[in-house]
């Protein structure tokens, strides 16, 4: 909108001396055959414009994010986007983040989206489960010495 109030100012007034913007008539500006209700259903028609999108996390593009940040990107949009209620299992989220990363972006989306759904988390990481603060935890142990044995707590 500012583009288009920005192009009606320049239509009414001549800013080519820059002491003084001298009005003038929009109609002497127009083709022949063009009315002003034509230039004005174009400019607010806004069909001139194409939408682009591109995903960014911290000002890089996709393309330019490491495993990590991708993650978080999809993650982002798992935990805060989409908003179902049906639970979400997530595996090794931590993967490929530093500890500031996990801290300050991973568990703020996790708390406040099992406020309205379920997660499930597998993790390798305890202090991901405790700051979450989880509900229940599965403790899985594996002990290689007695034959791959895996108990739960």
């Amino acid at each position: 909108m500012e583009f288009v109030a920005q192009l009606l100012k320049a239509l009414r007034y001549d800013h080519r001396q820059q002491d003084c913007a001298k009005e003038v008539s929009l109609t002497d500006q127009l083709r022949q055959g063009t009315s002003a209700k034509d230039l004005y259903n174009f400019l607010f028609g806004l069909s001139y414009l194409r939408p682009q999108f591109e995903l960014r996390w911290h000002a890089k593009p996709l393309d330019q994010l490491s495993p990590g940040e991708r993650g978080v990107l999809l993650l982002t949009f798992y935990l805060l986007v989409d908003r179902g209620d049906i639970p979400l299992i997530i595996d090794q989220p931590e993967e490929n983040l530093d500890n500031q990363t996990i801290a300050g972006t991973l568990v703020p989306l996790i708390k406040k989206a099992k406020k309205r759904r379920q997660i499930i988390m597998v993790t390798h990481n305890p202090n991901l489960a405790v700051v979450c603060d989880a509900d229940q935890l599965v403790y899985a142990n594996l002990n290689k010495a007695d034959g791959n044995r895996v108990t739960y707590v």
